[in-house]
C-alpha cells in the first residue's frame, strides 16, 4: 500500500474512533441532563434530552441505554398530560426484544402504557394490559419493585374502571407486597393505592386507615410533588365517601400549596379545581361551587372522559340542588356518556341512577 493510501486510511480509521467516541459522550451527557431535568420537574427539558440520549444510543448500538431513556421519555409523557404518546412509547418498549426477553422490563413497560391507555380513558385496554404486567413477573418476585408496581396499576385500573371489589381483593394482595424493605415511597404509593381501593369499595375504616399509612411514609421534603398528587387524591376519595371533615379540607390546602409551589400538570390542575368545588359544594356553598365549576368546564377539551365524566356529574348536582332541574338532568345524561366511553361502567350507573331519581321527581 502507498504512503499516501495509508495515511488516508488511518485517517479514516482514527475518525470513525473520534466519532464513536463523541457519539457515547454525547449520550452520556444527554442521559445525565435528562435525570437532572427529571429531578427538578422540568419534565420538558428532561424529555428533550431523553429522546437525544435515546437517539445517541441507538447510533452507538447500546440497546439497554436506548430502552432507559426511551422508558424516561415515556415517564416525561406522562407527567406532560401527553397520554397517547406515551401509551405508545410504552408499546415500542413493550415490543422490544430485551423486554420479551426479560420479564421485570416488560411489566415496567406494560404497567408504563396502562398508565397511558388509563389517561385517555381507554380503561378496558388499560385494565388488559395492567394484568398482562402482573401476570408478567414471576411469582418468586413478591415484594419486589417491579411487582409492587406492576400490582399498583392493576388495582388503579381495576378501581377506575367500577371493578371495586376485584380492586380491593387486588389491593390486599399489593398490602401483603409491602415489606419493611419496600423504602417510604414505594411504601407510601402502595398503601395509596389501597386506600384508593378501599373508599372505592366503600370500606372506609380501612380506607382511612391505608391513607394514614400512605401520609406518614410520604413527605413533601423528599418529594413535594408526590405529596400534593396524594392530597389532591386523598381529598377526592374522602368527599365521595361524604368525609365532610376538617382532614379532608387539610389535604386540599396541602395539594393546593404544594402544587402553587412545584407547579402541577394541567390535568392535575383541573383534578384539584374539581375537588376544591366538591367541597365547596357538600360544604352548602352552592354560588361558590358553581362558579369553580363554569371555570374547570371552560377546559373541557383538555379533559380525559372520565374525568370529564366526573365534572359534569358534579356540576349536576350542584344544578340540581339550585333546582334547575332540566340543566342538571342534561349534565347527568351527558356524565353517563362520558363514563361509558371511558368504560367505567359502574360510574356510568351512578350517573344513570341519579338521572332516574330526578325525572321521578319532576314527574312527581
Amino acid at each position: 500500500m502507498r504512503k499516501n493510501e495509508t495515511w488516508c486510511c488511518n485517517r479514516r480509521a482514527g475518525y470513525r474512533e473520534s466519532r464513536g467516541f463523541w457519539m457515547i459522550n454525547d449520550f452520556i451527557l444527554s442521559e445525565y441532563k435528562a435525570r437532572q431535568h427529571w429531578e427538578g420537574r422540568d419534565y420538558a427539558e428532561a424529555r428533550r434530552y431523553a429522546e437525544k440520549a435515546a437517539a445517541a444510543a441507538s447510533q452507538n448500538g447500546d440497546e439497554a441505554g436506548w430502552w432507559r431513556m426511551t422508558f424516561l421519555l415515556g415517564e416525561c409523557q406522562l407527567e406532560l398530560g401527553q397520554m397517547s404518546e406515551c401509551a405508545e412509547t410504552a408499546r415500542e418498549l413493550a415490543d422490544h426484544r430485551l423486554s420479551l426477553e426479560d420479564p421485570q422490563l416488560a411489566a415496567k413497560a406494560k404497567a408504563l402504557r396502562s398508565l397511558g391507555l388509563q389517561g385517555q380513558g381507554l380503561l378496558p385496554q388499560a385494565l388488559e394490559v395492567a394484568r398482562d404486567a402482573a401476570l408478567d413477573l414471576p411469582d418468586g418476585d413478591v415484594g419486589g419493585r417491579g411487582k409492587i408496581e406492576a400490582q399498583q396499576v392493576l388495582v388503579a385500573v381495576l378501581a377506575e374502571s367500577g371493578n371495586f371489589e376485584d380492586a380491593w381483593a387486588e389491593a390486599e394482595v399489593l398490602a401483603a407486597m409491602v415489606g419493611e424493605d419496600a423504602g417510604l415511597e414505594r411504601a407510601g404509593k402502595a398503601y395509596w393505592s389501597v386506600g384508593n381501593a378501599a373508599f372505592l369499595a366503600g370500606r372506609h375504616r380501612e380506607a382511612t386507615h391505608y391513607h394514614g399509612l400512605a401520609s406518614a411514609s410520604l413527605s413533601p421534603i423528599n418529594d413535594v410533588s408526590l405529596w400534593a398528587l396524594f392530597n389532591k387524591a386523598s381529598a377526592f376519595m374522602r368527599l365521595t365517601a361524604n368525609l365532610v371533615e376538617p382532614e379532608t379540607l387539610q389535604c386540599i390546602e396541602r395539594a393546593e400549596m404544594a402544587i402553587s409551589i412545584t407547579g402541577g400538570t394541567p390535568q392535575d390542575e383541573i383534578e384539584l379545581a374539581i375537588t376544591r368545588a366538591y367541597w365547596s359544594f357538600l360544604t352548602g356553598e352552592l354560588a361558590a361551587a358553581r362558579s369553580q365549576m363554569n371555570v374547570v368546564m371552560e377546559k373541557s377539551e383538555m379533559m380525559a372522559p372520565h374525568i370529564e365524566g366526573e365534572a359534569r356529574f358534579l356540576l349536576a348536582r350542584i344544578l340540581r340542588a339550585e333546582g334547575h332541574l332540566q340543566h342538571a338532568a342534561d349534565r347527568f345524561a351527558e356524565s353517563a356518556r362520558l363514563f361509558d366511553s371511558a368504560g367505567a361502567g359502574a360510574r356510568a350507573e351512578q350517573s344513570r341512577r341519579f338521572l332516574t331519581q330526578l325525572q321521578e321527581t319532576t314527574d312527581g
